[in-house]
């Protein structure tokens, strides 16, 4: 059987690019070890210095993975090898770094709700309808009803939200609970209100209605019968709740005819966003469904690692029955593939640790055809 040369070269290509990640770690801790001897450093100093450098080596062996995967096909997936630490593991190990050193992990952006495309388009100030029903379904599902337990408002949260990201209305309130600029340079101390995109997840904590727990689940019907009423204080899967799991501050598409506007998508890939993210896509009273979205994904043949499911588009249909108004609103928000990720490296030399995470845009080549990636952000703990 013949072959494919392409598949091949793929190959090749990606061990050249690991056995290149290899050398330069080698080296890059070689040259720490000099440099410490010839500047004195302290022993900690140098470990710190060679445990980032040996997290850096993990951000680059993240980008060389997610640019050999796009060749594969035109999905992204938890099937995939970026999205499994057992392959990930395999991968550092193959960079002949100590055993234990360095641990990889690769999410996709696009797997979660993008804050800004909560806008239609910046400079603006109107909705994106889409995702405004969006947030209307996550936050109806977080927050109770019962007022006397639960004094978050979902309406207060998105009106406020949306103050904070527009612009070119005059400073404008949306809705009688929305907050603009005159609000924030009240506060003691005062808050400068961008009116624009987020920049960080932080600066949503913020705006108006959006406190610490805002993402709280304290709704008493939950239908998962998963939340303990007497405790705000967790998610339904018992976790603390970080902001990072559901949200994402990225996602910018390209410029727009009309100079100088942009705009944030907001789909969401299906076939990469956790249960909760999945659940706030669904339609009112279907959230308990994406259980059963996140076991189809993963379902495996008995007693080996193969998917036995493929995500291509449309596949949500065999699980979940929608009628023709609720498939087109679901439509409007998922996509199947990726081109942002998050990659988080975590080095530690002696007890020295860095934790290295790194924003990835995937993207093709216009001349050559060629997938590569690039680094948007690069945070360092």
């Amino acid at each position: 059987m013949m072959r494919n040369p392409m598949k091949n070269n793929r190959g090749v290509a990606l061990f050249m690019t690991l056995a290149l990640i290899s050398v330069l770690t080698a080296a890059a801790l070689e040259v720490g070890r000099r440099a410490g001897k010839a500047a004195s450093r302290s022993t900690a100093a140098l470990e710190l210095f060679q445990a980032r450098q040996t997290a850096w080596s993990g951000i680059q062996l993240a980008m060389a993975i997610l640019a050999a995967d796009a060749e594969k096909n035109e999905i992204d997936s938890l099937q995939e090898d970026w999205a499994s630490p057992e392959k990930l593991a395999m991968a550092v190990a193959a960079l002949e770094i100590p055993r234990g050193s360095l641990n990889l992990s690769i999410t996709d952006e696009l797997g979660k709700i993008q804050v800004n495309a909560l806008l239609d388009a910046y400079p603006g100030n109107a909705f994106n309808e889409n995702q405004r029903q969006l947030w209307e379904r996550m936050l109806g599902l977080i927050i109770s009803g019962d007022k006397s337990r639960d004094d978050r408002d979902p309406a207060e949260i998105i009106n406020a939200l949306k103050d904070w990201l527009d612009s070119g209305d005059d400073d404008a309130v949306t809705g009688i609970s929305g907050a603009e600029t005159d609000y924030y340079e009240s506060l003691d101390p005062p808050v400068f209100c961008t009116n624009g995109p987020l920049t960080t997840l932080d600066e949503l904590y913020f705006v108006k209605g959006v406190s610490d727990n805002f993402l709280e689940w304290g709704k008493a019907d939950m239908a998962s019968g998963l939340v303990d009423n007497d405790d705000l204080s967790m998610t339904p899967s018992g976790t603390d709740v970080q902001i990072g799991q559901f949200f994402s501050i990225h996602g910018m598409a390209g410029t727009r005819k009309k100079k100088g506007r942009f705009s944030f998508s907001g789909l969401i890939n299906i076939n990469t966003a956790g249960e909760e993210v999945l659940s706030f896509m669904l339609p009112t009273g279907m959230e308990d469904e994406a259980s059963a979205l996140v076991a189809f994904r993963l379902e495996q043949e008995p007693d080996s690692e193969r998917f036995i499911n493929a995500l291509d588009k449309g596949w949500y249909e065999q699980v979940i029955q929608l009628s023709e108004k609720e498939k087109k609103a679901f439509e409007s928000i998922i996509t199947y593939s990726s081109h942002l990720f998050g990659a988080t490296a975590v080095a530690d030399l002696n007890g020295r640790m860095v934790t290295l995470t790194g924003i990835i845009k995937r993207e093709k080549q216009e001349k050559t055809g060629a997938w590569s990636c690039r680094l948007l952000e690069l945070l360092t703990k």
